[in-house]
């Protein structure tokens, strides 16, 4: 990775962060979490899985659930962008990010604070799809303006 690559990386988990924490629907059961039209850039171009990655486990850290939500944001983002390496299909690759995301983050809500599961499946999965979506239509349509 070159300056220009860490530099790039930097931003974007400092936007992430930014976006999150500033955001105040940004965690729990009922969230719209608007830094998540970041998180699809890494189905473009892998080289900015380390500044996204960085950017979620700072921004957990933050939530009421703080390691636990640092913990389970990077297994989704390492799941997700693991399996992004087979599948080359960027509105694919938002589908299963969104539905991980769903997943386990009900799950860690169910086990700490009760919240049942399906209903964080539910809100979360289909909040974090609205975003994906976004920022995949977002990236697609002017990704080669805005990142190289």
């Amino acid at each position: 990775m070159n300056v220009r690559d860490l530099a790039l990386n930097a931003v974007l988990a400092a936007l992430y962060v930014a976006l999150t924490v500033i955001n105040p629907i940004g965690t729990g059961a009922i969230q719209l979490r608007v830094s998540e039209i970041l998180c699809v850039i890494p189905f473009f171009n892998r080289k900015y899985i380390p500044g996204i990655l960085l950017g979620l486990a700072i921004a957990n850290a933050f939530s009421s659930l703080g390691l636990i939500d640092v913990a389970v944001g990077l297994i989704i983002g390492i799941i997700a962008y693991s399996i992004s390496y087979f599948v080359k299909n960027v509105w694919i690759n938002a589908v299963q990010y969104s539905l991980l995301s769903g997943i386990f983050v009900g799950l860690a809500l169910n086990y700490v604070l009760g919240i049942p599961f399906w209903f964080s499946l539910f809100t979360v999965g289909v909040s974090t799809l609205v975003m994906t979506l976004i920022g995949t239509f977002i990236f697609k349509k002017f990704g080669h303006r805005i990142l190289p």
